[in-house]
């Protein structure tokens, strides 16, 4: 069970990637505006065309305020091996 309030807000991959969540609005890490399936504290897309892993599902569940866990989800579900190991997203340090 989640205990943070809400999954939305600008999070960032240990490689640098960003995503946006904003209810069902998602900006992709390529810079793309897509609508997902939205809770508060689940969002999943399909990848754009143009994007790394286009036509897979981005998965990512809040783990707390500070942290989401984020799977790259194959085009077959029932292969495991489809499945990109699970990645820890944090919130993006906002600079000025």
């Amino acid at each position: 069970i989640a205990v943070a309030d809400q999954i939305d807000g600008t999070w960032c991959s240990p490689a640098g990637d960003s995503m946006t969540i904003e209810g069902a609005r998602i900006v992709t890490p390529g810079g793309n505006v897509v609508t997902g399936t939205y809770n508060r504290h689940h969002v999943d897309y399909e990848v754009p065309p143009g994007e790394a892993e286009a036509g897979n599902r981005v998965s990512a569940d809040q783990l707390n305020d500070e942290q989401i866990r984020v799977i790259v989800i194959g085009r077959d579900p029932k292969d495991p091996a489809a499945n990109a190991p699970s990645e820890i997203w944090t919130k993006c340090q906002v600079t000025s």
